[in-house]
C-alpha cells in the first residue's frame, strides 16, 4: 500500500482491519501532512495495533536531534535516504523474519 501523503498514510491505516499491516515506512517530508504529524495521529488511534506497529521513518535528516523528532513522534525507527537495501532488510528483520 502506498500513500502520496502523510494524510493518506493514516487514512490507509485507519480504513483498514488491525493487523493489515506489518510495518509502516514513513517518508518524514510529505505534502498536506508530514510523517511526524501522520505518525503521531496513528498513535493516538483507538484501536490494537495502533500502538504497537513499528513505524519507520524514511529521510535525508541524519542529526541527531532529527532522530530524537522521528521518537518523540511515536517512529520505532530512523532510515536514511538514499535507503540502503541492506539496512532495510537489516532493521526489517527485527519486526518480521526476512526470507
Amino acid at each position: 500500500t502506498t500513500a502520496e501523503n502523510g494524510q493518506e498514510a493514516v487514512d490507509a491505516f485507519a480504513g483498514s482491519p488491525a493487523g493489515t499491516f506489518d510495518v509502516i515506512l514513513m517518508d518524514v517530508h510529505m505534502p498536506v501532512m508530514d510523517g511526524l504529524v501522520a505518525a503521531g495521529k496513528i498513535r493516538q488511534m483507538d484501536r490494537e495495533d495502533a500502538r504497537s506497529i513499528p513505524i519507520l521513518a524514511m529521510t535525508a535528516d541524519v542529526y541527531e536531534e532529527d532522530i530524537m523528532r522521528t521518537r518523540a513522534a511515536g517512529m520505532d525507527g530512523h532510515l536514511t535516504k538514499p535507503l540502503d537495501m541492506e539496512q532495510l532488510l537489516w532493521t526489517l528483520s527485527g519486526y518480521r523474519e526476512i526470507i
